[in-house]
């Protein structure tokens, strides 16, 4: 075991935090791949984060943020380094007058329906995305033509130098399918005004639209973005892709923009199912499809 492997335990004994070496990813992913983390270490309050930053900064370890899991794809070979979690206190979420305020660590699918008991509307868009916030963050995520930053007021932020930050405004940016905030700091909250956009369905009937568009097979969410005046999904199907199979992974035939697992999926067959279809749909139609769905590791640029 490498030393920092060894010395992350000590570094956060006695705070909110727990540490497990070589963690399997597949289980914390809703695609069900992933090879294991070096060290997976979950952290449940601020102090555990800066002590947690301050040890990865330290020793020179590489640092990956993993919310709930979505939209993601990771690597076979697992992931190196220290994957962490935000649980604990940045689950919570809490209502003041027409605004939430919400830990990053909270699935975007709570918030919905925390807002429909609080009886404000306009977040019911986020009902069954199994994200976390801060995840989402990371994509503007949304669905039926809203996005989180719709609905976004501002977003408290820990660098990994372990500054604390709050932006707002013309700080965050409203692009489809695009980084809320640039840079790698990591969210720790935001504050949310459903009120800010238009009244939307309630929990129940966004849920039921998905139960009858959507695949039940894991998979990552939607896996390409759409091309301006197009559907990912219809050009897929289009192609007659729907169906089609590498190795354990498929195109969903339920939604062409779902890419599944059907038991034994690895993060190859992924990647050369990803490259098939692309390459299907820019030979039929001449549109290059772009993934949404981000591949762990990184490459580097």
């Amino acid at each position: 075991m490498e030393d920092w492997r060894r010395d992350i335990g000590a570094a956060l004994a006695g705070l909110e935090a727990e540490c497990r070496p070589d963690e399997p990813l597949a289980g914390h992913t809703t695609l069900g791949i992933g090879g294991p983390a070096d060290a997976w270490v979950e952290v449940r309050d601020r102090a555990a984060l800066e002590a947690a930053l301050g040890f990865c900064r330290e020793r020179g370890v590489p640092l990956t943020v993993l919310g709930w899991g979505s939209n993601v794809l990771v690597s076979d070979q697992g992931l190196r380094g220290v994957v962490l979690r935000l649980a604990g206190a940045f689950e919570e979420l809490s209502a003041d007058g027409g605004r939430l305020r919400v830990g990053a660590g909270v699935r975007m699918d709570a918030i919905a329906r925390f807002a429909e008991e609080q009886g404000l509307a306009g977040v019911g868009f986020l009902a069954g995305i199994p994200g976390s916030v801060g995840g989402g963050l990371q994509t503007n995520a949304g669905a039926y033509e809203r996005s989180l930053a719709d609905v976004l007021v501002e977003v408290e932020l820990m660098s990994r130098g372990g500054e604390k930050m709050t932006l707002s405004g013309d700080d965050l940016a409203h692009g489809y399918r695009s980084k809320v905030v640039s840079g790698d700091a990591i969210a720790v909250s935001v504050e949310l005004e459903p009120g800010r956009g238009s009244a939307d369905p309630g929990c129940d009937e966004v849920l039921e639209r998905r139960r009858k568009t959507q695949p039940t097979e894991p998979s990552a969410g939607s896996f390409f973005k759409n091309p301006p005046g197009e559907a990912a999904g219809e050009l897929i199907d289009r192609c007659g892709l729907k169906g089609f199979r590498v190795g354990g992974a498929a195109v969903s035939k339920k939604h062409a923009n779902f890419l599944v697992n059907l038991g034994q999926a690895r993060c190859a067959d992924v990647r050369e199912l990803v490259q098939v279809v692309k390459a299907r749909v820019e030979q039929r139609t001449g549109i290059m499809l772009e993934e949404e769905v981000e591949t762990l590791p990184r490459e580097r640029r």
